[in-house]
């Protein structure tokens, strides 16, 4: 059924103009082209991670006519544009994350990089609530302790595949 609408059930609860973040897909990663523009018409604002030096990222606002040009990392596009640091985008109400694999109890598994998990720990220290929700393909999601886990990694709270969402809680939610 396709990115979009699976995440129904993660986007009607948003209030109108509410912050949402996601990822400009690449290479396997399941396409969010369809997911952004919807997130966009829908009346919410939506901001893409940029990486920076040091493991660390920032955000860019985009909107369907944002500028892309070439990043950090050879691939990954990044919108043209100010960054804005973690203190900007602490209201975020949704935040949706790329993954290799995410399995049921919300153990995800990046590319390696650490990005996301130093984001979402100084998100959480600093007071951000919006549920973090990773995407994947289908056969990557598995089964809750299907993935090694350390002291580093955050979980998420949410699994969305092109079939539904599920909660890390186990309760699938399907639209």
């Amino acid at each position: 059924q396709g990115l979009r609408a699976a995440a129904a059930p993660l986007l009607q609860p948003l209030k109108p103009g509410s912050l949402v973040g996601c990822y400009l897909s690449a290479g396997k990663e399941p396409d969010t082209t369809d997911l952004l523009q919807a997130i966009t018409l829908a009346g919410h604002t939506v901001v893409v991670p940029v990486c920076e030096p040091d493991h660390q990222l920032s955000w860019c606002v985009w909107t369907p006519d944002t500028e892309l040009v070439p990043g950090l990392f050879p691939g990954i596009p990044e919108p043209a544009g100010p960054r804005l640091d973690l203190t900007r985008v602490l209201g975020l109400d949704l935040l949706l994350i790329p993954a290799l694999a995410a399995a049921s109890d919300g153990v995800r598994m990046g590319k390696g990089g650490g990005y996301y998990d130093r984001f979402l720990t100084a998100f959480r220290a600093r007071g951000g609530t919006a549920p973090v929700v990773a995407l994947v393909h289908d056969h990557e999601f598995v089964p809750a302790g299907g993935l090694p886990a350390d002291a580093l990694d955050v979980p998420v709270d949410g699994i969305l595949t092109p079939s539904g969402y599920t909660r890390a809680d186990g309760r699938e939610v399907y639209t």
